[in-house]
């Protein structure tokens, strides 16, 4: 049964939902057809750099969602989308349309392999990059565009409250001197929260039990339950237990200390050189002329700073990291470059 909290969060992306939802799926947030037009747009804030069509966008810009509807992603690119033609007064606007399967994988190859043009922009996390580097696809670090970075999830580690584990170095010791003993949930061995159990095994020699979950609500029942003894998540999907104290943080997977949890050591602080950051970015098909993806990448940036905009995304509790397509690129070949070696050493397929 759902507490006062979860109560409030789901209801505000609801509520989010309903207000944007004229950018939904297989709608535009224009209410007029999706035609092309010769119409010039209204550059209103002066985002436009030289070299973009005075007519961009002539038609909706479709943005390739790989999952369901929902969630705090579908949520805030709603609540940017919609500011953006506000703000730069677009005939046309957004589109949403959902193309969920294959853990990601059909939708980060329809916007992977749509035409050039910024006309379909697609969402791309971090974790995409996994299957890039196993497998033949279309996406991968280096085969799509980069608009932004719209949020960042730190990695967690952590307990039941009151566990004998006081610290991510108590856990791993535990596991070096018990190898295969001392069980950590996660909801896949081969994603992001596997691979990350993964290299903190072999930068420690440890050797742990990993169990495999459908979601993390299993995790969670299971760790409070005394049934696990850790999880490695996200720290989103913990905020509700430990605000309960239901669960305590070991550690943190992001280079710096969470502004959430300020007291909690990084992984790197407990002395494992590891990151889990599971980044939320937007791109595109490798190819986008520069000065449309500049014009896009502008418009969303800008869209992020709006005070209305930060102010629902607090309200919303989002973890909001806006970072330039240069910077998210830099982040994801740095990240892509880890799984490479560690597909390497240890290949997950």
């Amino acid at each position: 049964m759902l507490n006062k909290k979860s109560k409030s969060i789901i209801a505000l992306l609801l509520v989010a939902l309903m207000c944007f939802a004229a950018v939904g799926c297989g709608s535009p947030a224009s209410k007029e057809p999706a035609e092309t037009s010769n119409e010039t747009a209204a550059p209103a804030s002066g985002l436009r750099p030289e070299g973009v069509p005075k007519d961009f966008p002539n038609k909706e810009i479709q943005w390739i969602y790989a999952f369901g509807p929902g969630s705090p992603m579908d949520a805030y690119f709603r609540i940017l989308a919609d500011k953006i033609q506000k703000t730069e007064g677009w005939k046309h606007g957004f589109v949403v349309t959902y193309k969920e399967g294959a853990s990601g994988r059909i939708g980060w190859n329809a916007f992977a392999q749509a035409k050039p043009d910024g006309y379909t922009l697609g969402f791309a996390p971090s974790a995409m990059l996994i299957s890039a580097v196993s497998e033949d696809v279309s996406y991968g670090a280096d085969k799509i565009s980069y608009i932004i970075n719209t949020m960042s999830d730190p990695g967690a580690i952590g307990v039941a409250t009151g566990s004998q584990y006081k610290s991510l170095k108590d856990l791993v010791e535990a596991a070096k001197a018990n190898p295969g003993k001392v069980t950590i949930g996660v909801t896949s061995t081969i994603g992001q929260e596997g691979l990350t159990v993964k290299l903190i095994e072999k930068a420690s020699g440890a050797k742990f039990n990993m169990v495999a979950f459908d979601g993390e609500a299993e995790i969670f029942a299971a760790v409070i339950g005394k049934h696990l003894d850790a999880f490695c998540l996200n720290i989103s999907d913990a905020t509700t237990f430990i605000e309960e104290k239901q669960v305590e943080i070991l550690a943190t997977g992001d280079e710096e200390r969470s502004p959430f949890l300020p007291d909690v050591p990084t992984y790197k602080e407990a002395g494992y050189d590891v990151t889990q950051l599971n980044m939320r970015g937007i791109g595109g098909p490798a190819g986008i002329p520069e000065p449309i993806r500049q014009y896009l990448e502008n418009c969303f940036i800008a869209a992020a700073n709006d005070p209305e905009v930060k102010a629902k995304a607090a309200e919303m509790k989002i973890p909001v990291d806006t970072l330039t397509g240069t910077e998210l690129q830099s982040m994801f070949t740095s990240i892509a470059d880890t799984y490479k070696k560690l597909y390497e050493e240890d290949p997950w397929n």
